[in-house]
């Protein structure tokens, strides 16, 4: 029987800035972009979107929400990449590994979960990674 894993990053981009800028791991920031004469919202952290803040809005209603609202540059092309980064590191539980953009993966993992001992082990395997 063919099975397939979808893994979804809800924060993928907010979680790599704050990997490596730890002062905005509790604030609340924004990635935006340009967008027919616009600054729009690419991604929000945790904490903007705890306050309303969400993909697709302009920069300016975020702002008119949130005054403090700290708002960085997204970067076109980062989401692929990283995301083609997770799907070779993941070829170490499944053969094929796919991007599922914008945030996510899809792995086939027909006939792997026996070789962690069972689904649940697997799948524990996957979700254990460590972060550092």
């Amino acid at each position: 029987m063919v099975r397939y894993m979808s893994i979804w990053f809800p924060y993928l981009l907010t979680d790599r800035i704050t990997r490596s800028r730890l002062e905005l791991k509790s604030v609340a920031f924004v990635l935006t972009a340009p967008e027919r004469g616009r600054m729009v919202i690419k991604a929000a952290s945790p904490e903007a979107m705890k306050q309303g803040i969400n993909p697709g809005m302009t920069a300016a209603d975020a702002r008119a929400i949130l005054p403090e609202l700290k708002v960085l540059d997204h970067k076109e092309g980062v989401e692929e990449k990283l995301l083609t980064r997770l799907a070779e590191w993941c070829l170490r539980f499944t053969p094929i590994a796919a991007i599922d953009p914008s945030n996510g993966l899809l792995l086939d993992i027909s006939g792997c979960p026996h070789l962690w001992g069972g689904e649940p082990l697997y799948l524990k395997a996957i979700a254990d990674v460590p972060t550092n």
